[in-house]
């Protein structure tokens, strides 16, 4: 059933816990998914790096697919990850996220598949392929790295295909992100989101919001609830929270830190997968004071500082975590 409005907000890129055996912990999973559920207005899952879905086999990972959708029972709409460099294997992926009641799908901007940058017509053919045969709209998901980076024209051209609903985009580069706004959110080719560091300004330019992954849900919820009802400068003061959370840690990577966190909130997920690390105690124990001086833990919060507390606790935590 297609959706009835556009998404706007922030969409939770749920993480992917495992247990001691490896395998997917679900029993954590429907944890997650009422915590994001709280802050978000849509829930991806198995559709970012940070959630770990590469570890999963193919039926593991439909598996997480059908049985995620399943926990979040239709209260935001859901968006599956059915990324691969295959257009058949995505086209699959997507008939599959169809029959368990996706509302969408994510697809990473692929490289080659023996490496390397494709080109636009290459991209363009790739999504055509990929959007002509979906029975579900796409989400357009732009990471370097893991994924393709091409130019900014490539992401115009890509809007203008039939069934491509929605852009993901991880630069970070505001230059690139308000050019985009302009010419595919403003211009009504589609949706742009972005991701937590430029969220406010992504909301002021005319985007639609940000992706990512818990807790920082509840931070960039407070940002959009702040925009929304006029008050920028409290919407200033959480958006400043991302210049700290997770960048201090960030040499551990997302998903240690986030899954870190996620434990000072009383939800388990676990560490990553196997053999990578979690972060160490003393910074588990740092994150969980920074989450706490901020306000977003602990009695009555996020509301348990006043604004002016919450600034000046920031800039001092901000010393001490140097």
């Amino acid at each position: 059933m297609p959706l009835t409005s556009p998404i706007k907000g922030i969409i939770g890129a749920c993480l992917t816990p495992f247990g001691e055996d490896d395998r997917v912990n679900y029993d954590a999973l429907r944890r997650e998914i009422d915590f994001l559920v709280t802050d978000c207005d849509a829930i991806s899952i198995a559709a970012v790096e940070a959630a770990e879905y590469t570890m999963l086999s193919r039926e593991e990972r439909k598996e997480l697919l059908r049985l995620g959708t399943e926990m979040v029972d239709k209260r935001v709409p859901v968006i599956l990850g059915v990324s691969s460099p295959s257009p058949h294997e995505v086209i699959e992926l997507a008939e599959f996220a169809a029959s368990v009641g996706g509302d969408l799908v994510q697809v990473l901007m692929p490289l080659r598949p023996w490496g390397g940058q494709p080109t636009i017509a290459e991209l363009m053919e790739f999504y055509t392929q990929v959007a002509s045969a979906s029975p579900l709209p796409l989400v357009t998901y732009h990471n370097p790295g893991p994924g393709a980076d091409p130019p900014q024209d490539a992401f115009v051209k890509i809007s203008e295909i039939n069934n491509v609903r929605y852009f993901k985009e991880s630069s970070r580069d505001i230059t690139k992100i308000s050019r985009l706004i302009e010419q595919i959110d403003l211009a009504g080719k589609g949706y742009y989101f972005t991701t937590m560091q430029p969220l406010l300004a992504t909301l002021m330019m005319g985007g639609s919001g940000a992706t990512m992954p818990p807790p920082g849900t509840t931070i960039g919820a407070q940002v959009v609830r702040a925009f929304r009802a006029g008050d920028i400068e409290r919407a200033r003061f959480w958006q400043r929270c991302f210049a700290l959370f997770p960048g201090k840690w960030a040499a551990y990577g997302l998903p240690p830190v986030m899954k870190s966190a996620m434990k000072h909130f009383g939800v388990d997920i676990g560490d990553p997968s196997r053999p990578y690390s979690p972060v160490s105690p003393r910074d588990h124990a740092q994150i969980g004071q920074f989450l706490h001086q901020i306000g977003l833990l602990g009695e009555g919060a996020p509301t348990s500082l006043s604004l002016s507390e919450a600034a000046t606790t920031l800039a001092q935590e901000d010393t001490f975590l140097r």
